[in-house]
């Protein structure tokens, strides 16, 4: 699943905020020690052997809609779920190996799945031993009913939902096998099931067992779907209290969410696998960048993840912050772009739509607002996948050859009043954004001018990110701007298939192409990694050639962090570390309350 991430550096990608939330310092609180302000030294001191202590409080641009994996749909509710390579509340059956990035690690599953020779069973065999993190048992029944849930069309899952369109049974096989079929061969089934289906605990969202009378393929049917009964079932599980206090087998566990200030997770000291060194992990929603620095250099929080590219390069710097904190720009899988809403009559034209592309100035902006920490791109597919196609180059910064597509599709003053229009449209569209961020409150004045230019007028509307995502969800807007996540393998169905416009689905730009879609159900169906990559080359020139996307740019996200963190590495996936692998030397922790989570 590819996530949307806020235009604000992180992914994506799919996040920033107009407001600062004031708070008061936990050190104040608990009587612990402020950081000391001469710097971090590790003189003398074991670096090299973790140890159990200490918390690390995260500012973030964002609070998520809430914590039901099932339901939630933006980057910043995933990171809190799932940290880095699922290391925080939940899990799925399979994990990243960091060495190669295969996904072949087991998590709740105890080993990869048994495949049948044509592709259409996979069965898992969980892992034992497995327990909730309210002390219950893990079984395969919470798989079966995460699966019938995540398939309902009236639960809010239409982007997880669009990975499985041919997933015609789940059967519990015995007390730990689970066997998924599918109508037809899915190269990404595997990867979906592994990584993308999540799982929630049957007895938190069921107790009562109201879905046992059905099975997965009555779930499925016409029938269930209109049953008042699974009806009711369905509108609860949206709104359940439970969304916003998860449970799941992950090494960190949910403890409290002051809405509007933070969330609190601890660590599962009765976690089955290794556990985790930190105590706590507070994400402490700081929507306003330059208030994040600032609560960084002062000893409030200890990473921020998502310093802006000019805080990185001219303000996260000099002797007294260099003693204190390390910063990175950290590469991760995702990319920024400008949506057009191609139900709007200036959009509709793809001849209007590769104009837009060519009046921006891709470059400028990755070498004047990202200072250099970014790349071009020409495809939305990720990079590093065999499927992407390397010849395709990005559209040039052209305004000479836009004004001319733009007049030959009938886009001209005809009025002599400055602005282009067309059977009486004047071409005047606004661009939504996400509030409180630096880059964006630069991003949007410059498009704004390069359009003026080519007689093109465009308003800008700032909003805060969870009324955009619902903006997008009901395609309630004409352009905008965010960033997509996107997964190390991915098979394009969420964003760029038709049936992903309706039902709040990824599709919000409402790209329908025919063929488009054709290579997209050829390509998941073709097992041939060759073939699949030419099906996959394919594609990629009709998205070049329509531009329902201008593509921006693939940014490294800078971050900070204090030094008394040890073993810090980074992830090329969101959110871009992993808390388990870090700790803090017993004599340089910072919160040594003794207060008990």
């Amino acid at each position: 699943m590819v996530c949307p991430q806020n235009s604000s550096p992180i992914i994506p990608t799919i996040m920033g905020w107009k407001w600062m939330i004031g708070f008061v310092s936990l050190c104040f609180v608990l009587g612990c020690t402020r950081p000391d302000q001469r710097g971090v030294s590790t003189a003398g001191v074991d670096i090299t052997t973790a140890v159990p202590g200490d918390w690390i409080v995260i500012g973030v641009p964002a609070e998520p809609e809430g914590l039901n994996p099932i339901t939630v749909q933006t980057g910043y509710a995933n990171d809190a779920l799932y940290g880095g390579n699922d290391t925080q509340i939940f899990e799925y059956l399979l994990q990243f190996d960091t060495k190669d990035w295969s996904l072949s690690k087991p998590l709740l599953a105890e080993a990869a799945p048994e495949i049948s020779s044509d592709h259409l069973n996979y069965t898992y065999t969980l892992r034992d031993g497995v327990r909730w993190q309210d002390g219950e048992p893990f079984s395969a029944a919470d798989v079966l009913f995460s699966a019938k849930i995540m398939m309902n069309t009236r639960v809010d899952s239409a982007p997880i939902r669009s990975n499985f369109p041919d997933l015609s049974d789940v059967q519990i096989l015995d007390g730990r096998k689970v066997r998924f079929t599918f109508s037809r061969p899915n190269f990404m089934d595997g990867y979906n099931i592994g990584t993308i289906l999540p799982i929630v605990a049957r007895h938190i969202f069921d107790p009562k067992g109201v879905l046992d009378r059905y099975s997965y393929k009555d779930m499925i049917g016409t029938k269930a779907q209109n049953d008042p009964i699974v009806k009711a079932f369905a509108e609860n599980f949206n709104k359940s209290p439970q969304n916003r206090t998860p449970v799941g087998t992950g090494p960190f566990k949910f403890d409290h969410w002051d809405t509007g200030k933070e969330i609190v997770l601890v660590r599962n000291d009765q976690y089955w696998g290794r556990k985790a060194n930190l105590d706590r992990v507070v994400l402490r929603f700081i929507q306003d960048s330059t208030a994040r620095l600032t609560a960084l250099k002062a000893g409030d929080i200890d990473l921020d993840s998502r310093l802006e590219p000019i805080q990185y390069a001219q303000q996260a710097s000099g002797d007294s912050f260099d003693r204190q904190f390390a910063k990175e720009p950290v590469a991760m899988s995702l990319y920024r772009y400008v949506g057009w809403n191609m139900d709007r009559p200036y959009f509709k034209d793809k001849r209007v739509r590769q104009a837009l592309t060519m009046l921006v100035d891709r470059q400028q902006i990755i070498d004047t607002l990202w200072f250099g920490l970014a790349s071009p791109l020409a495809s939305p597919v990720y990079a590093s996948s065999p499927e992407f196609d390397p010849n395709i180059k990005p559209w040039p910064y052209d305004p000479k050859m836009a004004a001319e597509l733009l007049d030959a599709a009938g886009w001209k003053d005809t009025n002599g009043d400055g602005i282009r229009d067309k059977d009486g449209v004047p071409f005047r569209f606004e661009i939504q954004g996400p509030t409180g961020n630096d880059f964006i409150e630069h991003l949007l004045p410059i498009l704004k001018e390069s359009f003026r230019k080519a007689g093109i007028d465009m308003r800008e509307r700032r909003l805060e990110f969870t009324v955009l995502v619902e903006n997008l969800k009901g395609r309630k807007f004409d352009a905008c701007t965010l960033a997509w996540s996107m997964p190390l393998e991915d098979d394009g169905f969420q964003i760029w298939h038709s049936s992903s416009i309706a039902n709040g689905g990824s599709n919000a730009v409402g790209f329908r192409n025919a063929e488009a879609d054709r290579l997209l159900e050829q390509g998941r169906m073709e097992f041939d990694a060759e073939k699949r990559k030419q099906i996959y080359w394919k594609w990629q020139e009709i998205i070049h050639e329509e531009q329902p996307y201008t593509l921006l740019l693939v940014p490294k996200e800078p971050m900070a962090y204090q030094k008394r963190f040890q073993n810090v590495t980074w992830l090329p996936i969101n959110q871009g570390y992993d808390l388990t692998q870090w700790f803090v030397p017993l004599v340089l922790q910072k919160y040594k309350s003794g207060a008990k989570p």
